[in-house]
């Protein structure tokens, strides 16, 4: 009888521990979130020319965007938008990297080395079809990405053949039209920077007109931040009905969070295009200007954000991914249901009865 009364605990404790191990791996099961545990960062591609490449934009915007997403600076200075002009960006290694890395967002600002005489005056037809060919490349990929269009910040004083009028009266309306056609958004940057009487505060220097300082750098991250933010909360539409991006007044933001360091000047050579110079931002901060939320209008999701900077106790607003692309859900925190804790209350209570029966 002793015997009996030994195995027979012996049997219940083995019994107890199994079932401890069901519950503990059943409570794994329902709490774990795979979709939160694999969720890679966004992915946005800055696509352009020196002014990209150069100026730092593109980790600002990132800096802006947070944790969630990663922006990379796929610009070549000196390069332009058309095919056949003196450096395509076609041809260049930034092109293939930008698209092999399969982006969910792409952000292009090309178009201000077009304006050149050299290329503007020998190929000025074909822009358009380049533009156009140029976002099927990424309307294509995998990720099937969100493709923004950047107006380009207007052009003064330069010594690169930069011309500020054709930039206005000429790439500008061709960069709509394009927009127009494909259905994609604009970002309007050349207003950002003071439009016809562009902003001087923003550029390197006097003599160059072309490539922003520090606090142009900051403009334009915050302008195409506000984009990507406020697109879905915009509902109105621009002439061409397509839906353009307001831009706020980034440039008071720019100055609010603290960017416009003194701005200092360099320049590079552009491969096989001629020279192309460039203005390095000075000491900028880096503070985000405060965040714009909305409600889902289609495209990204939004989500209100508090105004506020770095350090305020502010939470800028971040655009989530955009449904209905790869990589690109919006993420659902999923928890245990009511039935998984149903279950879980079962068994403690089936091992707990099977223990007093033992008694």
């Amino acid at each position: 009888m002793q015997v009996r009364k030994v195995t027979d605990d012996l049997r219940l404790r083995h019994a107890t521990v199994r079932y401890c191990f069901a519950v503990v791996a059943f409570l794994v099961l329902v709490t774990f979130d795979p979709t939160r545990a694999v969720a890679a960062p966004i992915k946005v591609a800055c696509v352009g020319d020196s002014i990209t490449q150069n100026s730092g934009w593109s980790d600002r915007l990132g800096a802006k965007l947070g944790a969630g997403y990663k922006s990379t600076n796929y610009g070549v200075s000196g390069t332009t938008l058309l095919k056949k002009g003196d450096n395509p960006y076609w041809n260049t290694a930034a092109y293939t990297q930008s698209h092999s890395s399969n982006p969910d967002i792409v952000v292009i600002m090309l178009g201000t080395n077009d304006s050149k005489p050299s290329n503007w005056n020998a190929h000025r037809g074909e822009f358009v079809g380049d533009y156009e060919a140029l976002i099927d490349s990424y309307a294509a990929l995998p990720s099937h990405p969100k493709i923004y269009l950047n107006l380009c910040p207007p052009a003064g004083n330069n010594g690169y053949q930069i011309n500020g009028v054709v930039i206005e009266n000429e790439v500008q309306p061709d960069i709509k039209q394009v927009a127009a056609a494909k259905s994609v958004p604009t970002i309007d940057v050349f207003d950002a920077f003071g439009g016809h009487t562009l902003d001087p505060s923003l550029y390197g220097s006097p003599g160059d007109l072309v490539h922003p300082n520090g606090k142009g750098a900051q403009v334009i991250a915050d302008t195409v931040y506000a984009a990507l933010v406020a697109m879905v909360s915009d509902g109105g539409t621009d002439g061409s009905g397509v839906r353009e991006a307001g831009v706020g007044d980034a440039r008071d933001d720019a100055a609010d969070s603290g960017a416009g360091g003194a701005a200092g000047s360099s320049s590079d050579a552009a491969s096989a295009g001629g020279p192309d110079a460039t203005s390095a931002g000075g000491a900028a901060g880096m503070g985000p200007a405060p965040g714009a939320g909305g409600a889902d209008g289609g495209g990204l999701t939004g989500s209100a954000g508090a105004a506020g900077g770095q350090g305020t106790g502010g939470a800028s607003a971040t655009p989530p991914r955009e449904a209905g692309t790869s990589g690109g859900c919006t993420l659902v925190n999923r928890s245990a249901g009511g039935s998984g804790h149903v279950v879980c209350v079962s068994l403690v209570v089936l091992v707990l009865a099977r223990r007093r029966r033992a008694r």
